[in-house]
């Protein structure tokens, strides 16, 4: 199957990484793949995960232009079918596609406000899209209210490859001069504004003195973070990492991870700390009940809390001062990651919406 794929972005985030960790475990699996995107700054990273890419610039809808030279690169390619990564390219790129002949088009969609609230968005999906992939049985709801046909829809839960490490234990505390035995807080995620990483430090200041918080992760919210942690007279022991390629050792070096978000779809960075057996704290966003929700034997691998910084430190201080807790939630979390998120079961569910073989759905 040859599997071509657009991704709109003009940043590089979790989703963009995800779409890049499926490319190469179905080029892995003997699929012939190709990206397109509007920016070098996703063309780059798809080179390094062996990826071939190149520019399709995708602007707003009424760059019809950019849809007839999208078209005419389809034309040339004639992949099988085509994946678009970005919900406010579909229309465009879905267009493009059928204007190309291209026998299938899947629609990947990431975030839960993602909603075709528009006509323009439905009339996509009626007409050019073939199915719409999500990640939760949330987002399929809002799908369904917004008069989506159930027969087009299919979820396929996310799964992500365990990050490996790069550094002996215990590296990431040692470089940060962290106390020996610190309990220690944070996330690894781009500084957006989306993330609320605000809130994430009106929580932290609520939890015990000794307690430190580390953020990995690059953002247009960096400075103004930077300055709320001074003013809530924790700057010393919030430590901003800035972009990392060894997120596995960061997230070694985490007691807790949170996350703040007000919108996600289920979120990569929650799955590879599960993955990691860090346990969570996290917002009520779409896909955290799913992934944090009590294991059949009574252990939970993380808390679905509320929006206010209030609820998220009290789940935190209670999770931070047992370490009995941890150690269970742990566990479950190892375990939820394996039965899951595996990367493999990610890719037969992928391979099934693609070829257009199969239809999948539930967790």
């Amino acid at each position: 199957m040859y599997v071509a794929a657009h991704n709109g972005a003009f940043v590089y985030g979790g989703a963009e990484r995800a779409t890049l960790t499926l490319l190469a475990g179905l080029q892995a699996r003997g699929h012939r793949v190709h990206l397109f995107c509007n920016s070098p700054v996703v063309s780059g990273p798809a080179e390094e995960f062996g990826i071939a890419a190149e520019m399709a610039l995708i602007g707003g809808d009424a760059m019809l232009p950019h849809a007839l030279r999208f078209a005419a690169k389809l034309r040339r390619h004639r992949p099988d079918v085509l994946l678009v990564g970005t919900f406010k390219k579909m229309l465009l790129a879905a267009g493009a596609a059928r204007l190309a002949g291209v026998p299938r088009v899947v629609a990947r969609i990431g975030l839960e406000t993602d909603t075709p609230r528009w006509r323009k968005y439905n009339f996509a999906i009626d007409h050019w899209v073939d199915c719409v992939v999500l990640k939760t049985e949330d987002m399929r709801r809002r799908y369904l209210d917004a008069g989506i046909d159930a027969a087009k829809l299919a979820i396929v839960p996310g799964g992500i490859a365990l990050r490996p490490r790069l550094h002996p234990p215990g590296e990431v505390r040692r470089s940060l001069g962290l106390p020996p035995g610190a309990r220690v807080v944070g996330a690894t995620a781009r500084l957006d504004v989306q993330k609320r990483f605000d809130r994430l430090l009106r929580a932290f200041v609520r939890l015990p003195a000794d307690v430190h918080c580390v953020l990995a992760g690059e953002g247009p919210e960096r400075a103004a973070l930077e300055a709320l942690a001074a003013e809530l007279g924790v700057r010393e022991r919030v430590h901003f990492l800035g972009h990392r390629e060894d997120v596995g050792d960061v997230l070694d070096a985490l007691d807790l991870y949170l996350i703040t978000s007000d919108r996600e779809g289920m979120s990569n960075s929650m799955m590879e700390a599960l993955a990691a057996g860090v346990p969570v704290v996290s917002t009520r966003v779409s896909g955290a009940p799913d992934a944090l929700d009590p294991l059949d034997d009574g252990s939970a691998p993380g808390v679905v809390v509320g929006f206010d910084a209030g609820e998220v430190a009290d789940a935190a201080g209670r999770i931070l001062e047992s370490p009995p807790l941890r150690a269970e939630m742990r566990a479950a979390a190892l375990r939820r990651a394996r039965e899951s998120f595996s990367l493999e079961r990610m890719l037969d569910g992928w391979e099934a919406v693609l070829s257009g073989s199969g239809v999948a759905r539930g967790g």
